[in-house]
């Protein structure tokens, strides 16, 4: 499996550049593999494992862009093909190949791959208003639209519904303890929960075992949410979980038994 990153800015939009390197860094260091006077010097990292990619973001304090969604300083998160990388000023669509194309073949290849666009998620089915732009407000609109239509959004780790005013969050696994399943969730919350004025309500109902990542996890994803002022509480945690929390000192998150009492309070 050969990666490329595919440039959609400047003027060099187009270009399949191949991933050549386990480890792929993306400054303006001497030492990096793509280079550009307009990033940090270490500004993020493409890490090629057992065929799957991640991005990490070498926390030089400038930001790094997954579809748009900023990544907290110095996390890594998975990539999927047709992905939206930005750092600084260029854009990168992620892209994978299983055999090589002669060049000709490749660029061509590339093109199409931009033409295609970035991937959809639940925000963007709402009507667009004029000039092909959304308010905050006119988004959230259109999820919350969205959601109430469907009955929800079913993502790979998550699915997402509203009730009573409230957005709610029901994890899909009974284990959460791999590195790789946390990334998972974590940029899931992070893609879709990026919305102002949220009362979010993560029902953990299913999840049997969390390790102590997962809680760590959950609780810098409280501050993130606040930035939007939005609000996070917990329901259906188990005993072993509410330890934990207790444990690593996340008690400034509300839990709650289930998710009706949530609901009734202010949070």
């Amino acid at each position: 499996m050969q990666f490329y990153l595919i440039a959609a800015t400047s003027s060099k939009r187009g270009m399949p550049i191949p991933i050549g390197a386990e480890r792929f860094v993306i400054g303006s260091g001497k030492s990096c593999q793509l280079r550009s006077k307009s990033l940090a010097r270490k500004h993020c990292a493409l890490l090629t494992r057992e065929d799957k990619i991640f991005v990490h973001d070498e926390g030089s304090g400038a930001p790094t862009l997954v579809n748009d969604v900023v990544m907290p300083s110095g996390e890594e998160w998975p990539l999927r093909a047709g992905d939206y990388v930005a750092c600084g000023k260029l854009g990168f669509v992620i892209q994978a190949l299983d055999k090589p194309l002669p060049q000709a073949q490749l660029e061509e290849w590339a093109t199409r791959c931009l033409d295609q666009g970035k991937p959809a998620s639940v925000w963007e089915d709402a009507p667009e208003p004029m000039h092909g732009t959304r308010t905050a407000s006119q988004a959230a609109q259109g999820l919350i639209a969205k959601m109430e239509a469907q009955r929800g959004v079913l993502l790979d780790r998550l699915h997402i519904g509203r009730e009573g005013g409230v957005t709610i969050v029901r994890f899909n696994d009974e284990m959460l303890v791999d590195a790789a399943d946390i990334a998972l969730v974590s940029r899931e919350l992070h893609d879709h929960l990026d919305k102002p004025n949220l009362r979010v309500l993560l029902d953990l109902k299913k999840v049997q075992r969390m390790s102590t990542g997962a809680v760590a996890m959950l609780r810098e994803f409280a501050p993130w949410l606040s930035k939007y002022g939005s609000t996070l509480a917990l329901c259906g945690v188990g005993k072993d979980i509410e330890k934990m929390l207790a444990t690593l000192h996340v008690e400034h998150i509300p839990v709650f038994p289930d998710k009706k009492p949530a609901l009734l309070e202010q949070w």
